[in-house]
């Protein structure tokens, strides 16, 4: 079986395990490339879909170490440090007032740590998200491109009873998470 409805993890709760660290250690982590890091990869897969109609073939570059520590970082890193700010100043002339762009009691588009600091969290981001693809993929490439056969953890990953039940725990996680720590 192929596509989504094979498992693959819903996007944003790849930040499941990266908003904690965050929360714990607000000085040593930059909270949007640590998101951007734990959901970027799956933009391979959605660029690429739509030219080869395979959601598996998707998987190569980004969802690797090596895309990890390169696309992912430089994306991420993009994204967290240009892409964001200028899309909360428009929203900010939009709609007045900052509540919307508060996490855990910060401002997520002020509070910046260095870019050692923001590029180290982009790549633990990225890290976990290849992580939790081990666990829900036959296929995560983590070696490409040294390797040519795919890695997972568990014999059981594309299973579907697995992956709606992991998927159904990240989700309660993630809806307690952004009621606990979104706009407040």
């Amino acid at each position: 079986m192929t596509g989504p409805e094979s498992g693959m993890p819903f996007t944003a709760f790849h930040v499941v395990p990266v908003w904690p660290l965050y929360v714990r250690w607000p000085r040593h982590f930059d909270v949007l490339a640590l998101t951007m890091g734990a959901i970027l990869p799956d933009l391979e897969i959605v660029a690429v879909y739509p030219m080869t109609r395979d959601w598996e073939w998707g998987r190569t570059v980004m969802h690797s170490f090596l895309g990890v520590v390169t696309v992912n970082l430089v994306l991420s890193l993009l994204a967290a440090r240009l892409l964001i700010p200028v899309v909360a100043e428009r929203l900010d002339r939009r709609h007045p007032g900052k509540g919307w762009r508060r996490f855990a009691g910060r401002d997520y588009v002020t509070d910046r740590r260095s870019l050692p600091v923001a590029a180290v969290s982009a790549v633990l981001g990225g890290a976990t998200h290849l992580a939790i693809d081990l666990t829900h993929h036959l296929d995560t490439p983590v070696l490409w491109p040294w390797r040519d056969r795919a890695l997972h953890l568990v014999p059981w990953a594309d299973d579907p009873l697995w992956n709606l039940t992991v998927n159904a725990a990240f989700g309660v996680i993630f809806a307690g998470l952004v009621l606990r720590w979104v706009g407040k």
